[in-house]
């Protein structure tokens, strides 16, 4: 009997859940919903996080961006604001197309910010306070205070 009953409840499930469609949106909800729940009463690594937004989100910010190659600090840049990929969009970089005969979806590479498709460009881009925009692709040490090492000061001289 109790197979019976469940046997019914997933097929009534079943048929609501087909001719209702598939949107996905509650699931959408509830993953952001679960995103914003803290577990912990007091989670260092979230008050990391937050604090760290909060300074990258500074345009005023004054920041050292040291960089280097073969593992060598070659110079730095003092910056304004942050530091930022090359290769972030504004817009999403995929797009799922919803087939609903049958609720299957497509997953497409959307055009970039730019137009174009393919990948973004590589490495990282920042702004120096004079308003110079700086793109490289080696790799780098960012701090908001001057490292003590003895190295050129690259670009600007704000």
């Amino acid at each position: 009997m109790k197979n019976k009953v469940a046997a019914t409840v997933a097929l009534a499930l079943a048929g609501a859940l087909v001719l209702t469609g598939c949107t996905g949106s509650d699931e959408y909800q509830d993953r952001k919903d679960k995103q914003k729940t803290v577990t912990l009463e007091d989670s260092l690594e979230i008050s990391n996080l937050e604090a760290k937004l909060e300074r990258e989100n500074d345009p005023n910010a004054v920041r050292y961006v040291y960089l280097m190659n073969f593992g060598q600090i070659v110079g730095y840049y003092v910056i304004q604001g942050k530091v930022s990929s090359s290769g972030s969009q504004l817009a999403p970089e995929q797009e799922a197309i919803r087939r609903c005969s049958g609720c299957d979806h497509l997953v497409l590479d959307s055009a970039q910010d730019d137009g174009t498709y393919g990948q973004g460009d590589p490495g990282i881009f920042f702004f120096l306070a004079d308003g110079t925009m700086v793109s490289t692709t080696l790799d780098y040490i960012e701090s908001d205070a001057p490292m003590p090492i003895d190295v050129p000061r690259l670009g600007g001289n704000d």
